[in-house]
């Protein structure tokens, strides 16, 4: 019975990472020219028996330092724009739809975020979701919030997911910008 709460926490993680951008590994100013991000997201619910997966995160984004346009992928593949409205203040969203489209019909996550900048190389982000998890499972709103750290090309990020049930799923995640 253990190992069986065990693997349906683990299929749970890996389905929701399949349709939720779980990190979004984003400063709040809109990148100037192109770049690429290669990460690692470390995933855990909380419940009786947590589990934790392990997601590779891959992006690639261009702008213009006030506008950026991002395709990324963290098991599902994402789109999405960023338009700042103030200095250190920048408004997100996308669309993601996973890489292993249900049977009963396509799955999708469409997400906003605000993201704020209160010092140079750190941002804070709230987000909301409205994910469609097909005809079986239904839809779900979820709102999340993260933090992350800037040093040199790297990012570092800790977030926390929760959807309206109230179960949390925790992040964090390491990347190498360029």
């Amino acid at each position: 019975m253990k190992k069986a709460a065990v693997a349906a926490s683990v299929a749970l993680l890996f389905l929701l990472s399949g349709c939720l951008p779980v990190a979004s590994l984003q400063m709040a100013r809109p990148l100037n020219g192109h770049g690429v991000t290669f990460g690692l997201t470390a995933v855990t619910g909380s419940g009786d028996q947590p589990s934790v997966a392990a997601l590779p995160y891959v992006a690639y984004a261009w702008g213009n330092g006030s506008t950026e346009f991002s395709v990324s992928t963290q098991a599902g593949l994402r789109g999405g724009v960023k338009q700042q409205i103030a200095s250190g203040v920048s408004i997100a969203g996308g669309l993601t739809i996973p890489w292993l489209i249900f049977s009963e019909g396509m799955s999708f996550t469409a997400d906003a975020a605000l993201l704020y900048e209160p010092t140079p190389g750190l941002t804070l982000a709230g987000r909301g979701m409205y994910a469609y998890l097909g005809a079986e499972l239904g839809n779900a709103w979820l709102g999340g919030a993260s933090l992350t750290y800037a040093y040199q090309d790297w990012l570092f990020e800790g977030g926390l997911l929760f959807s309206q049930e109230g179960r949390p799923l925790f992040s964090v995640s390491a990347a190498y910008h360029f």
